[in-house]
Order: C-alpha cells, then structure tokens, then sequence
C-alpha cells in the first residue's frame, strides 16, 4: 500500500513526533511526504536524514522559490496525483486543495488541531472530500462529532509512544525536597502559571518542594516575571528546552500537567513511563492518557480564564471551547485551581501513596501505550480505508 502523508514539518510538537516514529518504524519504501512549511525544522530533519521531502508550495523543490499563492492548491494538487498513493494521509492541519483526489482515499488524522478550526467555507469543503477519519483520543472524535458532524467513517487509534530510553529499573521515592516538573512549550494555554501558584501555595503550606520548569515558548518571560512577584526564588528553575528527557523525568517527583486543553497528552504519557505520577485536569483527552486514582490524581477545571488573569495577570490565548469527558459535551475553557493542585499533591506526598501511585504509572504504559500496537493498528485501520467503497 502506497501512503502520501501531508504534513507541515516546520517545527517539532505531537504530531511531528508521532509521525517521525511511525516514519522512522515503517520497513519498506511505501511513505512518501509533501511538506506543506516552506522548510524542514532542523529538530526534525535531524531525525529524517535520508527520507525524500516533496515541498507543497516550491516551484523546484531544490529551491526556495515559492509558487505565487493563488496557484498553490492547483500545484498541491498536482503534486498529489504525481505520487499516485492508494492513501493520502492529512496530518492535524487543512490543506488548501483545488478538488478531490481522483486517486486514492482522502485520510485526515487529528491530533488535536479540530478545537480550532474555524467552522468556515475552506474547512467545511475539505471535510467534505474526506474518506475518513482518524483521531488520537476519543476526545478528538467526539469533538469533531460535536463540531462538524462528519459523514463519513471515524476511527480511534490512541496515541502511544516508543519506550524512551533511560527508565531507571529501581523503585521511586520522594526526594527531601520534592521536586515538581512540568515540560512543554512556554505559552499561556500550557498553564504554567497554575504551577507557579501551586508551588507557592505549597511553600506557605509549610512543604520542601521545588519546581523546574523545562521547555521553551514566547511566553518565558512572563512565566518568570510571575515567579519574581509570587517571591519563589531559587524554588523554581526554568531549564530550557531538554535533549535528555530522561534526566529530567528521573529527577521529577511528581509532573503537574495544568492546561487549558490537551487533546491526549504526550508529556503525561511520558512520565508515567518513568514512574512519575501525574496532577492533570479532566479535560480533553488527559483521562485518556491518565487513569485518575491509578496513576495521576485529575482534577475538574474551576477557574475561568478572566479570574486567572486577576491572579496572575497573564491572559490565557485560548477563545475556543473545550470537551467535558464527564458531561461528554463541549465546554467553555477553564484552568484548574491552584488550590486543588496543592491538595493533590499533598495527597501524592502522603506516607506509601507515592511508591504506589508510581509502581502503577509504569504497569499502565506497560499495559496500554505500546508503540508497536500504535503502528498495527494505524496500519489496519489505512487498510480498511483502502478498501472501503
């Protein structure tokens, strides 16, 4: 089975990394890519030094010479039929082709970019063409059910990731001074700031705890000018983008996981590989990635964005709606209290629940994000698409 995957490979998040495993996996020469950035981000291209990348908008795709933009979707759509794939995978965006593919069946997989999408002429019109979709959570199906009602067929295959490397075999326990981490790009719908006030909320509660914040983002500046007013000194660490996950997960304690939305969740699911327990909202697709009481301690969003910005003065970028996994309807978005983080996190602290909570963290990715179980299953479900009529 010939696969075309479209996909925008400018920068690394979720779903490049996905990709770039299913890619860096496949066994046989049946993948080709269309890029739809006018370049391949140096993270990624590190990890694809010898795949073929066919640029959507380049004249020549040696040269950066782009076509002019009201000609791009009929070169895309050249581009397309030249490959002549029996699948043509659509990865988490809405490409701007002039009509159907005449061959081949029309695949587009959702790794959380649905929340967004304006419901407009352009996205409705590509729904329309599709074949079938894939998402990464069942939340992902439910809100683009929600939302836009597709015909035509739908199908879950949960995210999962290969077993990082550096997993220490030996029984977690509390360090002394605990260390809270969290790890994602530094922008205001990540909830950061929630961290930073639970941190402090726990300092004033009389506990040892530190916090190192890893990742990058435009918004670090004011992540740490928040750190500076709530007076946290050297309690908290902004350590930059990490090389070595590892490292970083063997020397968490616990992961705080506070954002406004998370379609699954990769950073969790990464933790608990590690035997690290997890504080996440019931939002989205996070119970998906973590069993509440097992794993990770979830808590229910309270807080509107308006009263987080009187608490911190930091406005949350995020005007679209959320799913209630609970209500199992579509919500306006909200932050978890600080407050609740601080108590779950006590509760986590408490004497034998840690080892516990950790001891179970491991045996569930064991038992339910198996990578290899990610690519049959995405296989199968490219197969039935073929040969659905």
């Amino acid at each position: 089975m010939k696969k075309l995957h479209i996909i925008n490979l400018g920068k690394m998040g979720g779903v490049e990394r996905l990709f770039l495993q299913y890619l860096n996996e496949a066994d046989d020469n049946s993948n080709e890519i269309i890029c739809v950035s006018s370049e391949v981000g140096k993270e990624i291209a590190q990890q694809m030094p010898h795949q073929k990348v066919t640029f959507a908008t380049r004249l020549f795709n040696a040269l950066p010479l782009r076509c002019p933009q009201f000609l791009r979707k009929y070169l895309l759509q050249w581009k397309i039929s030249r490959a002549s794939a029996d699948v043509i995978i659509v990865w988490d965006l809405i490409p701007g082709l002039a009509a159907k593919p005449k061959r081949g069946k029309l695949l587009y997989y959702d790794h959380g970019c649905s929340w967004r999408y304006a419901k407009n002429a352009k996205t409705l019109r590509f729904f329309s063409m599709l074949d079938g979709v894939i998402s990464a959570s069942y939340a992902s199906k439910r809100v683009m059910e929600l939302r836009f009602n597709l015909p035509c067929p739908h199908k879950v295959v949960i995210n999962r990731i290969k077993t990082p490397d550096g997993i220490q075999d030996s029984p977690r326990h509390l360090s002394t001074s605990v260390r809270l981490g969290t790890a994602s790009r530094l922008v205001s719908l990540k909830g950061i700031s929630v961290g930073l006030l639970t941190l402090k909320e726990l300092l004033a509660r009389g506990h040892n705890v530190v916090m190192e914040i890893a990742g990058k983002g435009p918004d670090r500046a004011e992540f740490e000018a928040l750190a500076e007013r709530l007076q946290l000194g050297d309690r908290v660490t902004f350590s930059g983008f990490q090389h070595n996950v590892a490292d970083f997960f063997n020397r968490t304690d616990i992961y705080l996981s506070t954002p406004v939305t998370e379609p699954f969740g990769l950073s969790c699911m990464e933790s608990l590989y590690f035997g690290v327990p997890v504080v996440f909202p019931m939002v989205d697709g996070q119970p998906e990635a973590v069993k509440e009481g097992v794993c990770g301690i979830g808590i229910v969003p309270s807080v509107s964005i308006e009263q987080h910005k009187t608490l911190t003065g930091i406005e949350v970028d995020f005007p679209h709606q959320v799913y209630d996994p609970i209500q199992d309807s579509l919500v306006d978005a909200k932050l978890v209290s600080h407050i609740d983080c601080a108590n779950a996190v006590e509760k986590l602290m408490m004497e034998n629940h840690y080892e516990s909570y950790s001891r179970n963290a491991q045996r569930f990715t064991l038992e339910n994000f198996n990578f290899e179980v990610f690519k049959d299953e995405f296989n199968t479900t490219l197969e039935y698409y073929k040969k659905e009529k």
